[in-house]
């Protein structure tokens, strides 16, 4: 009987944290959105100023990540962060004023976050496969997924029975209890362990030289962090996820009070958001597999495409027939930029430095993490409505599709 892939194993302990992580820390922002607002007074624009410094924080700790990734490798900096959120996570129930929320949320929480996510699992994933890269990240991204089903209609109930302080808690235990020992399966490289990337035979093997009709892997250059700063598609990759990066974050904000507000019930509109997550794995699955075959920037423009105007239909649902056509609609759009951001960046600019290449690039998307949430939450405390906000948003997506046509391929950059 073959083995399977040890790469494999590692795909399937990185999902798993990230279902953990992104349920918690992305996907159940939503939840406990209106019980803290009610509670301490505060407006929707300063109860989204969490989630903003969440993206602020995790703007300023990629380019950190990143370089410690490369110099001490994942496992390490995921033990790291399993920590440290869950430590943010345990601090929790002690808040009592917007200042101890923002610190141990938007900060402590995040850091640990932002150690232990998907920076992290794409590079180390990126060392085990070459051929086989959109789909191994594809099969990534189905547990932050499915973290959204489990985790926001779970922390709903929690908070109806418990209170969100004890949802927290909760939380932060589940970090260190899961976390950890799923850490200890990360391997840094095959070729540690006597393998090849993608499982392919040794050296002088038959069907040593790869299998499927492609290449073997090695195709793509590997660019310093200084050579991928002075490339144009850097920034034009970095601009088109700072669009993406814009949608999910103020929709993951803001789609429960919004849909609330239409009269909408808490509990069916946090298993929109879970169903939504669910919804976004076919687009994982389906264009992370298209990605290792068709040019990536074709697969974003469907993609985007399908991300705005998801938030145009969220702009007008008042009843769950349309809710429903945003989550389809919205959730595969989501979905598919998920593994294609990795391995885009691995296609351009190769693995040697890509920790700190995608960790340079989170500066770029932190801006509009920081500034989407909290202004849409202005806009509505200004206006009554986000009509204007989701209105924008949803533009503004749209036309990041067109505008990653502009990333070339750079000199010795893979094909697809």
């Amino acid at each position: 009987m073959k083995r399977i892939f040890y790469g494999w194993w590692i795909v399937l302990a990185t999902n798993l944290i990230c279902l953990l992580g992104f349920g918690t820390w992305l996907y159940s922002f939503g939840v406990f959105f209106k019980p803290m607002m009610n509670e301490f007074g505060w407006t929707r624009a300063m109860t989204a100023g969490a989630a903003s410094l969440r993206s602020i924080e995790g703007g300023v700790a990629g380019p950190v990540v990143g370089w410690a990734v490369d110099k001490y490798g994942a496992r390490r900096v995921i033990i790291f962060g399993g920590i440290v959120s869950g430590l943010g996570f345990a601090l929790m129930p002690f808040v009592d004023s917007l200042l101890g929320f923002y610190l141990a949320y938007g900060i402590i929480v995040s850091i640990g976050m932002s150690a232990m996510l998907y920076l992290p699992a794409f590079t180390v994933i990126a060392k085990w496969f070459r051929r086989r890269l959109s789909r191994a990240l594809a099969v990534l991204a189905v547990g932050a997924g499915l973290g959204g089903l489990v985790c926001a209609p779970a922390a709903t109930l929690v908070i109806q029975h418990f209170g969100w302080r004890i949802a927290f808690l909760g939380m932060g235990i589940l970090m260190w209890l899961v976390v950890i020992p799923l850490a200890m399966v990360v391997r840094e490289r095959p070729e540690d362990m006597g393998l090849r990337p993608d499982g392919d035979p040794p050296e002088g093997a038959p069907g040593a030289g790869g299998s499927e009709g492609v290449p073997a892997a090695g195709g793509s250059a590997d660019y310093t962090l200084k050579q991928a700063l002075a490339s144009s598609a850097f920034w034009v990759i970095a601009l088109t996820f700072f669009f993406s990066s814009l949608s999910h974050s103020v929709v993951f904000v803001h789609a429960i009070p919004a849909l609330t507000d239409a009269g909408i019930s808490a509990e069916l509109a946090a298993f929109s958001v879970g169903l939504l997550t669910v919804v976004s794995i076919a687009g994982r699955l389906s264009f992370g597999y298209l990605g290792d075959f068709v040019d990536k920037r074709y697969l974003f423009l469907i993609g985007y495409t399908l991300q705005g105007a998801g938030v145009l239909i969220l702009m007008v649902a008042r009843e769950m027939t349309t809710v429903y056509l945003f989550v389809a609609v919205f959730g595969v759009g989501f979905g598919s930029t998920v593994p294609l951001l990795a391995s885009i960046r691995a296609d351009y600019f190769g693995r040697a430095a890509l920790g700190k290449i995608q960790g340079f690039m989170s500066p770029v998307t932190m801006v509009a993490g920081a500034t989407g949430p909290v202004s849409a939450g202005y806009l509505f405390d200004t206006t009554g409505s986000y009509q204007t906000a989701f209105l924008a948003v949803g533009l503004l997506t749209i036309a990041g599709g067109f505008i990653i046509l502009l990333a070339k391929p750079l000199p010795g950059a893979a094909a697809a």
